[in-house]
């Protein structure tokens, strides 16, 4: 076991949850109609009025219905007793027609599709597509080529219409109504959905696909698929911004936008840092709203209109919010006065020690240099001596380095050599008294103390907190300003004819610095602002960080009680207001600007799809969050016919708030082959086991799966083979992969019939644990009544092994690509099933989510 530290432990389990919703974005609703809330036959009813259906139907929903209300909830597997079924919207119509013309799609439904890959895929390598919004289908299109030879790949509300005897001849065969509570709840619910007819003897050599696409809070989506294979035939199936400049808090300081890269870490709207998996630049025509905040004046935030930000609306007119509860709100409806999230960082990392890297000579004659150690205690002392090199600091070409005070600030001038001493065990000291200015400086000598506090900045405008050092504890960061505030700060106290004006204020030329100290501050506790300025001689840029009103009481307390004496003990409100999540800034204004193909820059964060920007908590504008639940219950239905071919391939990503609960069945008849490849990575509860019934003699089933575990999620999968032909095979291969606290759970079903003679099944399942808290768990069950059958299977749970990672690492591999390449190994069998699109993809999020691991015990 790799031995791992409490904060690497607590690091780790932050890190290790998989939630990357790549596809997760809210588009403004345009509906036609939506149903009522809740489970009732007049929903059900008017559903079925609204989409002209026949009476055998209605009928069928109805009784489906009934049977659903009857039926108790399931109670061997994950909870499912939070899902409110009287809060539900169970049909939700776009207002749109159905077209085969991409182009004639509405736009905002259209866009919603064009940044999932509609139709970019379909041009690439699909015999054809259908896309649904909300409950209906708003999209689908086939290729000429195969609609000449008689293929129909439709949605299943078109297919009823058009080819009612096929719809009724086989709805809900395969899958009955009372199969279990949610195919019933589906029957009685369903809308859109896909239906595929492939005649005799015809060959689809390439894949049809199928996008479903949940767009509102608390919503039922109840897709129907039902593809016919008739003989000899072959199908596959597969189900699937700001402007330039602006700030990005990274964990490696600050950084322009348009800088940042995939797998760079960023501060979010949750105060934890993570990982970036995707960025974006595109050309912007429209309007920027750029948003000036009070306590800034250094720079706005511009950013596109449908941006949103983490914001609380303004309730009163002249006095402060009395409560706080931020919600996200598009940059185009803030209003002045409205208040903006900043996060707090909340991330704590402490060292005993710190390894500092400088450049040192071992040639004079030929000015060689090595990179070496320097080993630095970092306690209270080492940051209150970076405070005051922060303020008063300068290092000389690398060999010396200087603080400078002036002549009267003696317990300054004191401290500071005690710091020296403490830190760095300096005994000589030379001061250097200048009378132009009343200023006295304390020169050090030595290379390696004056390169450890280059660390901290080569001159006055790139002085700097090393990032590990705004990380650390907020006990040492308090010393740092403390000092920091005596070497570059003030204390204010005037009367005006229009009343007092009253605070401290910490100056700095550098703005990189100033955003620092504004971020430990709130840490502290303390809420600041910036404020702009420009010195007349020399001319420079000064940024003042300015602590006033009710905040001035813990400052005060902090830099000592000399200057809490001066201080106004009546409590004063600011503008500003400081929980334990987040500073609050009102907005002082919005302008608004046109624009034409302008670049505008985004990017997708793992998990919270937020960051930083400017300081303030904004959304990537593609990840909706809920916190209510939805309801994702489909149902597939498959006909392989005597010597076809089908394959159904699903990587499901639904958004965490989301309960996946679905029934998938295929009918095999003689000769013929059924492949089910799936992947389930997004949803809170997912409940999925694909059932194949091999009813004609030597027919065959593979089922392939994987399934992540993640963040608290349950994954629930497995298959069911039920062999009722002779000389039947089926091939069972599934993954799991369970961290960050997940949960997966393998439930199987193999059943050989009496009189399946010959038949013969091979079933694998295998489970892998990336760390000490997540689970994963095996229920096989088997049922065999035919004495000439043969199976095999196979059940392992295993953990990376600290000799899988020191084999890999001795060969040149980083930690993460030796736990990647260990997991994609792991993953290969069914993986490699994949179609070369999806399989790259999926490598990717492997390997992202891997990564983020850090050391595996």
């Amino acid at each position: 076991m790799v031995e791992l530290t409490q904060e690497q432990v607590k690091g780790r389990q932050e890190l290790a949850e998989m939630e990357l919703e790549k596809y997760n974005f809210i588009t403004q609703d345009k509906l036609s109609f939506r149903s009522q809330k809740g489970i009732s036959e007049a929903i059900v009813e008017d559903l079925s009025k609204q989409k002209d259906e026949p009476k055998w139907m209605l009928d069928l929903r109805l009784k489906a219905l009934k049977h659903f209300l009857e039926r108790p909830l399931p109670e061997w597997g994950p909870n499912l007793h939070n899902i409110d079924f009287e809060e539900l919207t169970c049909y939700i119509r776009p207002d749109s027609k159905k077209v085969t013309n991409w182009e004639d799609v509405p736009k905002e439904i259209k866009d919603t599709f064009d940044k999932i890959g509609v139709p970019e895929a379909e041009q690439k390598y699909l015999a054809g597509s259908v896309a649904q919004y909300e409950s209906d289908t708003i999209y689908h299109n086939l290729q000429e080529k195969w609609a000449k030879q008689g293929v129909i790949f439709t949605d299943v509300d078109t297919a009823m219409q058009e080819h009612p005897d096929l719809v009724k001849k086989y709805f809900m065969q395969a899958v009955p109504i009372h199969d279990n509570k949610f195919s019933a709840l589906h029957a009685a619910f369903w809308s859109g959905g896909s239906f595929v007819y492939v005649p005799e003897g015809v060959k689809v050599d390439l894949p049809l696909q199928a996008y479903y696409r949940m767009n509102a809070a608390q919503e039922g989506q109840f897709e129907h698929t039902l593809i016919i294979a008739e003989p000899k035939s072959k199908v596959h199936f597969l189900e699937g911004c700001f402007t330039a400049g602006t700030s990005i808090r990274t964990e490696h300081g600050i950084q322009p936008i348009e800088e940042v890269q995939k797998e760079d870490k960023v501060l979010t709207h949750e105060g934890n840092f993570k990982r970036v998996y995707f960025t974006q630049v595109r050309p912007y025509t429209g309007v920027l709203h750029k948003i000036h905040i009070y306590g800034d004046t250094t720079q706005e935030i511009e950013a596109t209109e449908e941006h949103p930000f983490y914001a609380v609306r303004r309730k009163y007119s002249n006095e402060r919010n009395k409560e706080w509860n931020p919600e996200w709100a598009e940059a185009k409806n803030l209003q002045q006065g409205d208040y903006v999230a900043i996060p707090i960082n909340k991330k704590i990392i402490s060292n005993n020690f710190y390894d500092f890297e400088i450049s040192m000579s071992i040639s004079d004659r030929t000015r060689q240099f090595i990179k070496v150690k320097e080993k630095v205690k970092a306690n209270k002392d080492f940051f209150k001596l970076a405070g005051y090199f922060l303020s008063e600091g300068s290092t000389n070409r690398g060999f010396s380095s200087s603080v400078s005070f002036n002549v009267n600030e003696k317990e300054y001038i004191d401290e500071t050599k005690l710091l020296f001493s403490k830190v760095f065990g300096v005994e000589k000291f030379c001061e250097s008294v200048h009378k132009t200015n009343h200023g006295i400086s304390i020169t050090v000598s030595g290379a390696k103390i004056a390169r450890v506090l280059e660390h901290f900045g080569h001159s006055s405008n790139t002085k700097q907190i090393p990032e590990w050092m705004m990380l650390e504890s907020p006990e040492k960061q308090a010393e740092l300003i403390k000092s920091l505030y005596f070497g570059d700060g003030s204390y204010m106290n005037k009367k005006y004819a229009w009343g007092r004006k009253e605070m401290f204020r910490i100056n700095t030329v550098s703005k990189t610095l100033a955003y620092q100290v504004r971020e430990i501050l709130l840490r502290l506790g303390i809420a600041s602002s910036i404020n702009k300025q420009v010195r007349k001689a020399p001319r420079q840029i000064m940024y003042a960080i300015v602590i006033g009103g009710e905040y001035m009481q813990k400052f005060g307390a902090l830099v000592g009680e000399f200057i809490e004496t001066s201080l106004n003990s009546k409590k004063r409100a600011t503008m500003f207001f400081v929980d334990e999540n987040y500073m609050y800034a009102p907005i002082k204004k919005i302008e608004t600007r046109v624009v034409e193909n302008l670049p505008v820059y985004n990017f997708g964060v793992e998990e919270d799809e937020s960051y930083s920007a400017n300081m303030v908590a904004v959304h990537n504008c593609t990840a909706p969050k809920y916190s209510e639940y939805s309801l994702h219950s489909a149902v597939v239905e498959i006909y392989v016919k005597d010597y076809a071919d089908a394959r159904y391939t699903t990587v499901q990503n639904w958004s965490k708030n989301v309960y996946n609960l679905n029934t998938k069945r295929s009918l095999v008849d003689k000769n013929a082959k059924m492949e089910w490849v799936g992947g389930s990575l997004g949803s809170y509860i997912t409940m999925l086991y694909p059932c194949t019934i091999l009813r004609g003699d030597n027919s065959t089933a593979t089922h392939l799966n994987i399934a992540f575990g993640s963040g608290g999620t349950w994954k629930d999968g497995g298959a069911k083979v039920i062999h009722v032909g002779e000389n039947t095979k089926s091939n069972v291969i599934a993954k799991s992969i369970s961290m960050g606290g997940g949960t997966s759970v393998y439930r199987g079903l193999l059943r050989i019939n009496k009189g399946a003679k010959n038949a013969s099944s091979y079933v694998c399942c295998s489970g892998l644990i990336l760390d000490d808290f997540s689970k994963s768990y095996a229920f096989p069950h088997n049922e065999i009544y035919e004495p000439t059958a043969s199976i095999a299977h196979e059940a392992t749970v295993n953990k990376i092994s600290d000799e899988q990672i020191f084999y890999l690492t001795s060969r040149g591999l980083t930690d993460n690509e030796a736990r990647s390449m260990i997991v994609l190994g792991f993953l290969n069998e069914v993986a490699r099933e994949l179609p070369l699109e999806y399989a790259i993809e999926f490598s990717r999020l492997v390997n992202l989510e891997v990564d983020k691991l850090g050391t595996v015990g």
